[in-house]
């Protein structure tokens, strides 16, 4: 008769050759880490705890560190929506000046910034520019629209570009170009940004 195993004896038998990796295990612990003092720091909004923390760890623990908190503080930066945006660029910013302090290139960080601050404000503009030329070029159909509808229920009425579901699709459809062509210094921006750090 032959034995029946159990699960974990046949589990046991499968992970006898597993090695355990304690160096990637250890930079998994401390990428996490970077990461949640990232969040720690974009809700407290207390760069010096987020310095003591880096300067509190030494070789490449720091670097495993400092590479969770880049990840997690360079993903929180898109393109804005609203001046409040730009706010939490500036708090973004102090984050990963924090890194930049201790790679020895604030200066270097300081005037990237700069430059997305810039074109952050001008790709505000920009959408609200495009914005304001669609409504102008929309305000001439919403006029034939009120005629046809005072025509059809005998008074007036007035529209709108924000009750067209047509103005809100092309409105959309325009900001997405927008995005687009901005997307790529974006992306350039946080991978100098990467190489600072």
């Amino acid at each position: 008769m032959s034995k029946i195993k159990t699960a974990l004896e046949m589990a046991l038998e499968r992970s006898a050759d597993v090695k355990i990796d304690r160096k990637a295990a250890s930079r998994e612990g401390f990428v996490r880490r970077g990461k949640k003092l990232a969040g720690k720091f974009l809700t407290e909004k207390d760069a010096d705890a987020v310095s003591r923390e880096i300067r509190a760890i030494f070789d490449e623990e720091r670097e495993w560190l400092k590479e969770g908190l880049s990840t997690s503080l360079l993903a929180n930066i898109n393109l804005p929506r609203s001046e409040q945006d730009l706010e939490r660029l500036d708090l973004i910013g102090r984050g990963l000046k924090c890194m930049a302090r201790d790679a020895g290139a604030a200066k270097n960080f300081d005037y990237l910034m700069d430059r997305y601050k810039e074109l952050f404000r001008q790709y505000l503009e920009s959408a609200r520019n495009l914005e304001s030329q669609l409504r102008v070029r929309w305000d001439a159909r919403l006029r034939q629209k009120e005629e046809q509808l005072r025509q059809q229920i005998g008074h007036s009425v007035r529209l709108t570009a924000e009750q067209d579901a047509e103005f809100g699709k092309v409105l959309g459809e325009k900001l997405a170009e927008l995005d687009s062509q901005y997307a790529e210094v974006l992306s350039q921006g946080k991978a100098e940004i990467r190489r600072l750090l």
